[in-house]
This record gives C-alpha cells, sequence and structure tokens, in this order.
C-alpha cells in the first residue's frame, strides 16, 4: 500500500492507494486548506487510514511530494513524510508535483503540459507523456513558455494564465479537477524505489519567496 503526502499548493492532500500487478489504484484520499497545512496534515493521515480501514503497519511505502511549489508546504510534507518514516521503518520516495498533477491528466491525453503558478508572474512547467516527463522543468514568464506538438495544458497556472498559454494546446474548463495536485497524483505517478531520509528534499527551481524579501530588505544583511 501507498501513503502519499502533497502540500505544495493551496490544497493539502493524503491519498492512499494498491499497487495491483501493473496498476494503481487510489483507495482515499483527504484535502484541506493549505493554510493548515502544519497543524493538518498528520491528522489527515489518520483519517485517510480510517477511511480505507487500513493501519499504518499495512503501508509498505510512504510519498512526499517535493515541489515544485509553495515552499513552506514542501518543507512540512517532507518532514511530516520523513517522521512517519522513520518512526515506521516504511521505506520513503519522493515524488516531483508537476508529475502528480500530471498523472491524471494523462488518462486523457497522450501529451500533457503541467502549469502551476509560481506567483512573481512566472509560472513552474514540465511537459509529460505516458512514459514519463519528456523535458525538463522550466520557470517562466507565461508568455515565454514553449510546448511541442498539441498537449492538454493543465494546472492553477494554466487556469490563471489561460490567455497567454491558450495558443499552446487545450485547457480544460477551469473547474476541471484536472488543474488539481493531488496526493491521488503521487499515487499514480511516483517511482517506489525507496530513498534515503536525507533525499526527500524540496525542488525549488529557483530561490525561496523569503530569501528574495530578506535581500531586499536592508535591514536583513549584515
Amino acid at each position: 500500500m501507498i501513503l502519499a503526502l502533497d502540500a505544495s499548493t493551496s490544497v493539502v492532500s493524503v491519498a492512499l492507494g494498491r499497487v495491483e500487478g501493473e496498476e494503481r489504484r487510489v483507495l482515499a484520499e483527504i484535502s484541506l486548506d493549505g493554510r493548515g497545512a502544519s497543524e493538518g496534515l498528520l491528522p489527515a493521515v489518520h483519517a485517510a487510514l480510517g477511511l480505507a480501514g487500513e493501519e499504518l503497519r499495512s503501508v509498505e511505502r510512504i510519498v512526499a511530494g517535493v515541489g515544485p511549489g509553495t515552499f513552506t508546504g514542501i518543507r512540512i510534507a517532507a518532514a511530516t513524510a520523513r517522521s512517519l518514516a522513520l518512526g515506521s521503518g516504511i521505506p520513503l520516495c519522493a515524488n516531483p508535483t508537476l508529475a502528480a498533477l500530471a498523472a491524471p491528466a494523462l488518462f486523457v491525453s497522450g501529451e500533457v503540459l503541467a502549469v502551476l503558478d509560481a506567483k512573481r508572474g512566472e509560472v513552474f512547467a514540465q511537459p509529460f507523456t505516458p512514459e514519463g516527463p519528456s523535458g525538463g522543468i522550466v520557470c517562466c514568464r507565461p508568455g515565454e513558455l514553449r510546448a511541442g506538438g498539441s498537449p492538454l495544458v493543465v494546472g492553477d497556472g494554466a487556469v490563471r494564465y489561460r490567455e497567454e498559454l491558450s495558443g499552446l494546446g487545450r485547457i480544460p474548463p477551469d473547474d476541471s479537477p484536472l488543474h488539481r495536485v493531488s496526493a491521488a497524483g503521487h499515487v499514480l505517478s511516483a517511482d517506489l524505489s525507496p530513498v534515503a531520509a536525507g533525499e526527500v528534499v524540496p525542488i525549488y527551481v529557483r530561490e525561496p519567496d523569503a530569501e528574495v524579501r530578506r535581500d531586499l530588505n536592508p535591514w536583513s544583511r549584515p
């Protein structure tokens, strides 16, 4: 059984899934407001286990969503996953947020461009096919983003910058669940090869906002 955690966006989620041969099936998922990630993530784990009628000892892999995304949320999810893994002896795995975002959309289209709102007028983006990533993660202004083929473009970045990105491919309606990063997406997409706890580190792509704000504040410098 797989336990996945994600707090990289404004919605925090926990999901349980099972590997059945070549397929993966989501058993339960709990979502909550990302502003309560530090207090709510661990209770959400127990709620998801209860919803699925399972116990932590049944889990064989713990997957942490490691970004890119909200820097504080990514760190909280990684720390919670590491703590659960170290306390239980369950192997730990890390999975990028963009892979989780793309996973459900790949059931609809063979080409997906996952796009997250990176704030500061920029987006994080990466292309995917059923075989995996077909390019690296980029951070750029929406108008600078390029894509090959005619992908399905998903994510809150696609919603926010629909006009700028509409020429890249098909964008689902704003209320489509395909735009949401979910722990279920991690269940579907994660490489389940175990990694050491120290290797579960955030994918930042660019420096955290807190560091940028500190650099802009002359009183923060030594």
